[in-house]
């Protein structure tokens, strides 16, 4: 399945080559662009971020054959939780992604090949879930939950073998 990535006007143009670099199997990148819309009506004042759910709402219903992935900057949450690192439609075909949470500054300065390899591994893990999947029991697949961001650091930005053949059904 092919891959379009849009991303708001915060997000560097590196985190956006390093979150199409590395594209798990058998995703496929195909283009890049930026997203216009403003997302201000999704942004919650008594909790300082912006409605996840809301976000993902203005992310457009891809053509068959690909996936959208919205990347943005801004901290993102759900009502039951206090963030989230992304959210998609299980099996919509589009998600979004926030860099907000995957360097918080408690965890003190990190690497650029850290934050790269972090937004890499949620990349694959919210397209696993615009494909179709659910969280996954083996503790290094993309597809396993992640509750903070040091837990993204035990996972791979790949696929284990039956999350990797669900994706490939999904596509096909």
């Amino acid at each position: 399945m092919r891959v379009r990535l849009l991303h708001t006007a915060e997000v560097s143009p590196g985190h956006v080559r390093g979150a199409f670099s590395g594209l798990a199997p058998p995703l496929v990148p195909g283009e890049v662009s930026t997203f216009l819309p403003l997302l201000s009506s999704c942004y919650d004042r008594s909790r300082a971020q912006h409605d996840a759910p809301c976000v993902l709402l203005a992310v457009p219903e891809p053509e068959p054959g690909w996936m959208n992935l919205l990347l943005v900057g801004v901290d993102l949450f759900v009502p039951a939780l206090t963030y989230v690192f992304g959210l998609s439609h299980v099996g919509g075909r589009r998600g979004v992604l926030s860099l907000a949470r995957l360097a918080p500054p408690e965890e003190g300065p990190l690497s650029e090949e850290v934050l790269l390899r972090r937004l890499r591994v949620e990349v694959a893990h919210e397209l696993g879930h615009a494909a179709g999947l659910v969280h996954c029991a083996v503790g290094d697949c993309a597809m396993h939950r992640s509750l903070w961001p040091e837990s993204i650091d035990l996972k791979n930005p790949e696929f284990c073998a039956s999350c990797r053949e669900a994706v490939l059904r999904a596509g096909g």
